[in-house]
C-alpha cells in the first residue's frame, strides 16, 4: 500500500517544517532537497492555500525547490487569490502555465469567475469565438449582454437542436430567443426538436415540447399513453413526425404485448409504408423483446422475418436457440449462414466443433483440429475448448518490457507529476497526467511506462497502459495482484475464491479506485451506492460515504462481502453471482424462473438475453483462469467451476430456480445492463 503522506495539525510544526527545509534549500542549492520533506511541505501548503493562508503557501514554493508539484501549489494559490486578480495578473498566471493541464484548470476557474462576476465582455475576450465545453448558455448570455444578437440568435439555433434535455439554467437563454420568434416559427423549432428528441427516445420531452402546440393533442396523448396506438393508429395523419412518432411507440409497445405490437406493425406498415431501414430497426427491437422474453415461437418468428439470413445478429440468435434445444444440425447450418467474417470468431467455431461432436458422438478429426487451434490461444472459448481435449490451459504470456527505459521514462516531468499526485492520492488528477504523459511515447517506453506504473503500486496505469502499447501477452501487466493484502483478506472473509475476486475486480474497473460509470458505480469493484448501503446494513456498519465507495479498503471489502452474499443467494454458483453482480439479481432470477430444465453452464451462459452481461460473464470466467493460476492457493482452475477442479468436475450445469427464493432483495445489482 502507498503511503499517502503525513497529516500536518499544528501551526508551529509547519512553521518548524518551512524553517528547515528553506536552510535546508539554501545550503544545497544545487542538490535536492529530500523527497520525503518536499511532499510533506507539499501537503501542507496546500492545506494553507485552501485554507487562507496564502502568505504561508506562497513562501512554500521557494523552499519546495525543484518539487514536481510545484505548478499545483500554483492553481491552489491561484484559485485562493481568483476574486482579488486583476485581469493581468491572471493572464500573465495563465501564460505561464499555457498548454499544461493545470492550466486548463486555471483557465476553467478565471472562466467561472468571469461569469459569476458577470463580466461579459472579458468572458467573450477570453473564450474567442467558440464557448467553452459545458458553458454554451453562459456563451450566449454573454453575446445576449453585449448586444450580439445574431450571434446569440445562431448559437441558441444550435442549442435548441438536440433530443435531450438541457439544464435549467438555459431556461432563460432559451426563452428570450423563443419570444424574437414569430408564433409559425416556435411551432416549428419546437416541432423539430419534438423529432429529435423521439429519435433518441426521449418521450417525456417530445410530450413536454408539444403541449402548448396546436394541432399535436393526438400526438401527445400517444406519447404519455402508447397504447392509444391501437385505436388511434389508423387515423394518424401520414407524415414525418408522425412516422416517427408510430416507430417509436411501436418500440415501446414491443416490450409490453409482443403479439399485439407485432400484428400492430404490419398493420400500420401498410398506411405508413415504413422504409427498409425503419422496418430494419423495428424487426431489431422486436426480436431482442421476444427472445429476452424466451417465448416458445421465438424460433418460428425468426424464420419467418429473416428467410434469407440478411441479419447475423438473428442468424446468431438461431444458433443460441438452437443450442438450447440441443438441436446440433441446425447449429451447424445456422453458423454455417453467418458471414465469412463472423463465422470464423472464437465463439462460433467453438460452437461448430462442439455441434460437430455431438452429432457424431466421437471427436471427429474436423472438431478436433478446430479445438486444438482454439486451445493454443488464451481465452474463454480456448479454456474451453482444452476442458474438452482434456488439455492444460495455455496462458502463452511473455515478457518484452526493455526496463532500461525506466529510468528516462520516469523522469519526463509529466510522469514525475503524475507519479506525485498519485502518492499524493490526488488519483484522477495524476491519471489526467500520466494519459497525457504516455501518449508522447513510443510503444516500448509505453511497455516501460507500465512497468514503472506496476512498481510503484498502480495497477490501473499499468494495465491501460499496457492495453494501450498492445502488449497482450505481458501478464504481470495485464493481470497485476492489485492491492494484494486487501484482496486477501477480503476474500477469505467473504469466504469466496480469490481468484473470482480479482476478476471482477480486473473486469469491472481494472482496479482504478477513482472511476465512476454513467450510472453511478464507484470505486476497484464498481459499487452502486444503494447496493453499497444495503451491504452495509447487512455488515452491521455505517452507511458508506461516497468518498468511503472511493477508498480501496472499503470498497474492496464491501464488494468481496456482496460477492458472497450473492454466491449463497444463487445457491452457491459462481456464474449466477458473476450474472447477478452485472445485470442485477432479480433480472437472472427472472431468467431462471423461465427456465424448465438443468442447462450446460456454457450453453446457459450463450443464452442469456443480455448481450453485456453475457460478455462480462466470459471475461470473468477467463480472468479467473489467469489469476488462478498466478496463485498459489488456486490449484487445477476450471473456467466454468473455479479452482481445484478435476476430470468431470470441471463441467457445470445451470439447474432452474438455483436461488434463495425468500431472498430480501434489497439491492438489484451493481450496474444495469443493456438487453441483448
Amino acid at each position: 500500500m502507498i503511503n499517502r503522506g503525513l497529516c500536518w495539525n499544528s501551526g508551529r510544526v509547519r512553521e518548524i517544517l518551512l524553517i528547515a527545509v528553506m536552510s535546508l534549500y539554501a545550503v544545497q542549492s544545487s542538490a535536492n532537497v529530500p523527497l520525503d520533506d518536499q511532499r510533506a511541505l507539499f501537503r501542507e501548503a496546500v492545506t494553507d492555500a485552501r485554507e487562507g493562508r496564502v502568505n504561508e503557501a506562497t513562501a512554500a514554493i521557494t523552499a519546495l525547490g525543484d518539487y514536481p508539484l510545484v505548478p499545483y501549489l500554483q492553481l491552489e494559490l491561484f484559485k485562493a487569490k481568483l476574486f482579488a486578480l486583476s485581469h493581468d495578473e491572471a493572464k500573465a498566471q495563465l501564460n505561464e502555465h499555457a498548454n499544461s493541464i493545470v492550466g486548463s484548470y486555471m483557465e476553467r476557474a478565471w472562466v467561472t469567475r468571469l461569469v459569476r462576476n458577470r463580466n461579459w465582455e472579458a468572458f467573450l475576450q477570453f473564450t474567442g469565438s467558440t464557448p467553452p465545453g459545458g458553458l454554451q448558455c453562459e456563451y450566449i448570455t454573454a453575446l445576449r449582454a453585449t448586444g450580439r444578437d445574431a450571434d446569440a440568435d445562431r448559437f441558441t439555433r444550435k442549442l435548441w437542436n438536440t433530443g435531450y434535455s438541457l439544464p435549467e439554467r438555459c431556461d432563460t437563454v432559451l426563452a428570450n430567443w423563443l419570444y424574437r420568434l414569430s408564433t409559425e416559427q416556435k411551432e416549428t423549432v419546437h416541432w423539430t426538436r419534438a423529432r429529435l428528441a423521439l429519435q433518441q427516445g426521449q418521450s417525456g420531452l417530445a410530450e413536454y415540447l408539444l403541449r402548448d402546440i396546436q394541432k399535436a393533442e393526438l400526438a401527445r396523448d400517444i406519447l404519455t399513453k402508447p397504447d392509444l396506438l391501437y385505436q388511434k393508429g389508423h387515423v394518424l395523419e401520414v407524415n414525418d413526425f408522425n412516422r416517427l412518432l408510430v416507430i417509436h411507440t411501436l418500440q415501446r409497445l414491443a416490450a409490453k404485448d409482443f403479439q399485439a405490437s407485432n400484428t400492430l406493425w404490419h398493420q400500420l406498415n401498410l398506411r405508413f409504408q415504413f422504409t427498409a431501414k425503419e422496418n430494419y430497426a423495428l424487426r431489431d427491437r422486436f426480436a431482442r423483446e421476444i427472445i429476452a422474453g424466451g417465448a416458445d415461437f421465438a424460433r418460428n418468428w425468426l424464420d419467418a422475418n429473416d428467410r434469407q439470413f440478411e441479419d447475423h445478429y438473428l442468424t446468431e440468435w438461431r444458433v443460441r436457440l438452437a443450442l438450447k434445444d440441443r438441436d446440433w444440425e441446425a447449429v451447424q447450418r445456422y453458423i454455417a449462414a453467418l458471414p465469412e467474417n463472423v463465422r470464423h470468431k472464437a465463439d462460433w467455431k467453438y460452437w461448430w466443433a462442439r455441434a460437430d461432436i455431438e452429432q457424431h458422438q466421437r471427436m471427429t478429426p474436423q472438431a478436433k483440429a478446430v479445438l486444438n487451434a482454439l486451445a493454443s490461444e488464451r481465452g474463454y472459448y480456448s479454456f474451453l475448448s482444452a476442458d474438452l481435449l482434456r488439455k492444460k490451459y495455455q496462458l502463452g504470456g511473455e515478457r518484452t518490457v526493455n526496463t532500461k527505459l525506466i529510468p528516462e521514462v520516469e523522469n519526463l516531468p509529466g510522469m514525475l507529476r503524475a507519479r506525485e499526485l498519485h502518492w499524493h492520492g490526488f488519483v484522477a488528477n495524476a491519471d489526467t497526467e500520466w494519459r497525457r504523459a504516455v501518449r508522447s511515447l513510443s510503444q516500448e517506453q509505453q511497455v516501460a511506462a507500465a512497468q514503472m506504473a506496476l512498481d510503484w503500486g498502480w495497477s490501473n496505469a499499468a494495465v491501460l497502459t499496457a492495453l494501450r502499447a498492445k502488449e497482450w501477452d505481458d501478464l504481470e501487466l495485464r493481470f497485476p495482484l492489485a492491492f494484494q493484502e486487501t484482496f486477501e483478506q477480503s476474500a477469505s472473509n467473504a469466504g469466496i475464491e480469490l481468484n473470482w475476486a480479482y476478476a471482477i475486480a480486473r473486469q469491472e474497473s481494472a482496479f482504478a479506485e477513482h472511476a465512476q460509470s454513467r450510472v453511478g458505480a464507484r470505486g476497484v469493484m464498481q459499487l452502486m451506492p444503494s447496493t453499497a448501503r444495503g451491504v452495509a446494513r447487512d455488515m452491521g456498519r455505517a452507511y458508506p460515504t461516497l468518498g468511503d465507495l472511493h477508498t480501496p479498503a472499503i470498497n474492496i471489502e464491501m464488494g468481496t462481502y456482496y460477492l458472497g452474499q450473492l454466491r449463497k443467494e444463487f445457491g452457491g454458483n459462481h456464474i449466477l453471482a458473476t450474472a447477478a453482480y452485472n445485470a442485477g439479481p432479480q433480472r437472472i432470477k427472472r431468467v431462471l424462473e423461465r427456465q424448465t430444465e438443468v442447462i450446460p453452464a456454457d450453453i446457459w451462459i450463450e443464452n442469456l438475453p443480455y448481450g453485456e452481461t453475457r460478455e462480462y460473464i466470459k471475461n470473468v470466467l477467463a480472468f479467473s483462469v489467469v489469476y488462478g493460476l498466478k496463485l498459489k492457493g488456486c490449484k487445477s482452475p476450471s473456467v466454468q467451476t473455479g479452482c481445484n477442479a478435476y476430470g468431470d468436475g470441471r463441467y457445470a450445469v445451470i439447474a432452474p430456480n438455483l436461488y434463495v427464493a425468500d431472498k430480501d432483495a434489497n439491492t438489484d445489482g451493481v450496474r444495469r445492463a443493456e438487453d441483448l
